[in-house]
């Protein structure tokens, strides 16, 4: 069958209704988009334009801005908190009752701490990780003075010290402050604050009948704490002196869905200071400490390089912009040099003070106490393996010590080692008592090597934020007896 060709009259016909539909097309997505109203306005007039012109171009301008993908609004866009957020954790700011500000469809956990600053840190260090294990929200005490501080220090909270934002992001998971949900007191225990009643576990060894002592904080925060011991299974061995537990059995214990012993009770260690008898809280689970708890693999983990709490939470707790920011400054007028030029160099802590009490091998201290040569042959080895590993030849040392001994610090000069006189500086008029340690801490992190006193925690986490924050090299001095260290 033959096609039938159009006359040419029909065939111009068709292509001008095309041509008449392709421009209103084009005309019609130019509007849409924008682009003819932008090329309208950008025309010169001569004409004074009405306020009413006005509102009408604004009208059109914010049409054409919430069509067009290429605009972009003047208004920064609010940041959107992550879901680990404290905000999202407590009901509203603290007062003077902690349980109104408890989301009641969380639990969380909290626990006291013992002894100096760095004890306090690995206590709070190992509150977050049984918190991460038994799906509890950390709830962290301030640091609260002890044998190492005065009671006039008062307390200093932990996000002052440490990053919380970062911790936060590296977990993915929610870790909130005392200071979240109530308010501290300004003096501690006073009388006149509202003191509420809570019920926590004990973890003190089965030879002791009485719950450790929470050194202040419980005070700090007008808590009225009374205590039950935890079953046998929780602790690391059968025998009675066992002061370690195990970090999965306390989590079976504290877990929120049907925790290991379910509603069993067991006997009251302590009644609390005002008299209560509360059994363990299950919203917010509570113990005396848990400074002495682990996998059950060694007594004391931390000392590792395999520890759970460190490897999971320790070395992620980073300093605060502004601790970094006075480390980095007392430091560098250490080594007379600018903060942002610190030379690499290798820092010692030497303990002695209270160490003298284990001093059971001689009577003689200075015989008990490693001399400063031990710590120059550890220093030497370190700059040593510097240049190996790292090839730095590191000749700038800075330590920090407990000694008072006058013939010690001729000793510390006459072999030009640095350090912060901290008395000279100010730094407790300027900042208050916690700041002295805390800034030789501070410095110590910064260092690319260490060299500590063995049995020291301090310089235990010391070396171990070394070795992990600046792929450093560390070395500990052995103590106790004439030619301890001797190896």
């Amino acid at each position: 069958m033959s096609r039938r060709r159009l006359s040419g009259p029909a065939v111009f016909i068709l292509n001008t209704i095309s041509i008449v539909i392709l421009l209103y097309i084009s005309l019609y997505l130019l509007k849409k988009t924008g682009v003819f109203k932008q090329q309208l306005e950008q025309a010169p007039r001569d004409d004074v334009c009405p306020s009413r012109c006005l509102n009408d171009d604004l009208a059109v301008e914010s049409t054409i801005v919430d069509a067009t993908t290429t605009s972009y609004s003047a208004v920064e866009p609010k940041p959107t908190l992550k879901p680990w957020d404290s905000s999202y954790y407590v009901r509203g700011t603290p007062g003077t009752n902690f349980r109104d500000n408890l989301l009641r469809d969380k639990s969380y956990l909290t626990a006291w701490c013992l002894g100096g600053f760095t004890n306090l840190f690995m206590g709070q260090t190992n509150l977050i990780y049984l918190g991460l294990i038994s799906d509890r929200i950390p709830v962290l005490p301030p640091f609260s003075p002890s044998h190492h501080i005065s009671d006039d220090a008062g307390v200093i909270a932990f996000g002052d010290v440490f990053n919380l934002t970062h911790l936060r992001d590296v977990l993915q998971f929610p870790v909130i402050e005392w200071s979240d949900i109530k308010t501290p007191l300004k003096k501690l225990g006073d009388p006149s604050a509202s003191w509420e009643g809570l019920g926590c576990w004990s973890v003190r060894s089965r030879d002791v009948d009485d719950a450790s002592p929470d050194y202040n904080f419980a005070r700090a925060l007008a808590l009225d704490a009374s205590y039950t011991r935890v079953p046998d299974q929780m602790y690391r061995s059968s025998d009675f002196d066992e002061g370690h537990t195990n970090f999965w059995n306390l989590a079976s214990l504290i877990y929120p869905v049907q925790p290991a012993f379910g509603d069993q009770t067991f006997p009251l260690l302590k009644v609390s200071p005002k008299g209560e008898k509360r059994p363990p809280d299950r919203h917010l689970a509570c113990f005396d400490t848990l400074y002495y708890v682990g996998t059950g693999a060694d007594s004391f983990e931390w000392t590792r390089p395999w520890s759970p709490a460190w490897r999971t939470v320790g070395k992620h707790l980073r300093f605060t912009d502004h601790m970094q920011k006075l480390g980095k400054e007392y430091a560098a007028r250490v080594f007379d040099v600018a903060p942002n030029q610190l030379p690499p160099f290798i820092a010692v802590h030497v303990r002695h003070g209270d160490f003298k009490g284990n001093c059971w091998a001689t009577e003689v201290i200075k015989e008990c106490y490693a001399d400063l040569a031990a710590f120059v042959r550890r220093v030497e080895e370190v700059q040593e393996e510097l240049r190996e590993k790292l090839g730095l030849d590191v000749i700038h040392i800075i330590i920090s010590t407990d000694e008072k001994d006058e013939d010690f610090w001729e000793e510390v000069d006459y072999l030009g080692w640095g350090y912060v006189d901290h008395e000279q500086e100010g730094t407790v008029k300027t900042y208050g008592e916690w700041y002295g340690p805390i800034i030789d801490i501070v410095i110590h992190s910064l260092a690319v090597g260490f060299v500590g006193t063995d049995g020291s925690t301090l310089s235990l986490v010391s070396g171990k934020r070394v070795e992990d924050w600046n792929n450093g090299v560390t070395r500990t001095v052995k103590w106790g007896y004439a030619g301890a260290d001797n190896h």
